[in-house]
């Protein structure tokens, strides 16, 4: 009787259930449950919506809840294209390892017109991208039809993200290649050096539904990243490297029942972070369509899609962080840093020389130099993956982008491959900029006082 009475008290009322959700596609429902199952074991495909982040009335505020900067809260700088160079850019933000945000950087692009939704749907209907990974890496895909169904209707809290590393690879998702090109603000791949088959994923083309997003993480290898939005808003938060990962993930003042996921970070984790930690200096901005963010190496960085975003985002190494890439692979990926000393050897001399005097100057062997079975005793298991030293070293295998300010002729060494558009080459001035900085870092060209100074635009 008591229970009874007590399921009917107003007060002890059971919580609303979340509405059912009605796809377009009779096979959508199927789909989206069979990629939620793989991805996420901790819970059931049914328990997504929970939080009520989708479906509860004024729970996703955290969607245009506006940014107040402050002594602590920093807004990431920004700049107009048209008011700096490449040289500029290099000097100013991407040599001091300094992020930033650029506007109005791909206003022609195809893209800009060619990846919304809607026109997506009209080229990509039958075409199944990576929207997930399950526990033992096997990349679950979905059909776009489906997938757009999903974006229409869903509400999770955080939703499946499309993030499709196999732009190279698929012939009819190659056709994304041609709706862009690498900003000429970044004209470096000395990675290309590693044939395509060996080379770690370094591009990435993205559609994050409403409420989508990552954790705060840094990028693999010390690598810098650019991301361009061409639809839709992300929100980012960025800390220096070298703050510690208890202070930037904040798991520690998570409370029982609660979840890390991106949204859940962005609501209620990160102002408990700042409360908690004062001295913490975050960076957070607004990124818009036709904009590209700059994260330089071993930024700790975190995003929240506040719409429906597509995005395209690639890795880079350059005279900027080479060293740190070349320590950091040596040691994580040990047979990719064989075939790319190999490479460089045969297409790159100096950028092979720069990287045996790093290996005799810490006294680092590489594993074709150790005795064998002899292993790095702190060396990450990546480093055993994938990549074979009998990989090809043709040159028509490597990517032609940035090379030119390593030494490769892009025509002359790299054979048929050379000649396909892979974006602008780097201009005179800025491999002038990049060859000082990187030969003698102590002597960088210095900005003249007549160069118009980026923080004002």
């Amino acid at each position: 009787a008591s229970a009874a009475s007590a399921a009917s008290s107003p007060g002890r009322r059971s919580p609303t259930p979340p509405p059912p959700v009605k796809f377009g596609h009779r096979r959508t429902d199927g789909e989206v449950w069979r990629c939620k199952k793989g991805k996420r074991t901790d819970i059931k495909p049914a328990e997504w919506d929970k939080s009520g982040y989708g479906w509860k009335r004024g729970k996703d505020e955290v969607l245009s809840r506006p940014i107040v900067y402050d002594r602590q809260t920093l807004p990431i700088p920004r700049v107009k294209r048209k008011d700096i160079t490449p040289e500029i850019f290099y000097e100013k933000f991407a040599s001091r390892h300094q992020p930033v945000i650029v506007e109005d950087v791909c206003d022609g692009w195809p893209a800009m017109q060619r990846w919304s939704l809607d026109a997506m749907e009209e080229r990509f209907r039958h075409i199944a991208f990576k929207v997930a990974k399950d526990d033992k890496g096997k990349k679950l895909r979905m059909k776009f039809k489906y997938f757009r169904d999903y974006c229409k209707h869903q509400q999770d809290d955080s939703p499946l993200y499309l993030f499709e590393t196999n732009v190279d690879d698929n012939g009819y998702i190659r056709e994304l290649c041609k709706d862009y090109e690498v900003p000429d603000l970044f004209p470096h791949d000395w990675l290309g050096l590693v044939n395509n088959d060996a080379r770690p994923p370094f591009r990435w083309f993205c559609i994050g539904p409403k409420r989508s997003g990552t954790t705060v993480h840094t990028d693999p290898l010390g690598t810098a990243a650019w991301n361009v939005v061409t639809h839709g808003e992300k929100h980012w938060v960025l800390f220096d490297p070298k703050e510690t990962k208890k202070r930037v993930k904040g798991k520690s003042l998570m409370k029982d029942g609660e979840d890390d996921e991106a949204i859940m970070y962005f609501d209620f984790l990160l102002p408990r972070i700042k409360k908690e930690y004062p001295d913490l200096k975050v960076y957070e901005g607004l990124q818009k369509p036709g904009e590209v963010i700059f994260v330089p190496g071993d930024w700790w960085h975190g995003v929240l899609n506040r719409e429906d975003t597509v995005a395209i985002t690639q890795n880079y190494c350059g005279p900027d962080n080479f060293d740190v890439v070349w320590k950091k692979t040596r040691k994580e990926r040990e047979k990719v840093a064989y075939l790319w000393l190999r490479n460089m050897k045969k297409f790159a001399p100096k950028l092979h020389e720069r990287a045996l005097d790093m290996n005799r100057r810490d006294r680092f062997r590489m594993r074709h130099e150790r005795p064998k079975g002899e292993r790095l005793s702190d060396c990450s298991s990546s480093s055993s993956e994938s990549s074979s030293d009998s990989s090809s070293d043709q040159g028509m295998d490597l990517e032609p982008l940035g090379l030119e300010s390593a030494g490769v002729p892009s025509a002359a060494k790299l054979g048929a491959k050379g000649f396909e558009r892979q974006g602008p080459g780097p201009l005179p001035g800025l491999v002038a900029a990049a060859r000082a900085g990187f030969e003698r870092p102590e002597k960088r060209r210095r900005l003249s006082p007549s160069t118009a100074d980026p923080d004002s635009a």
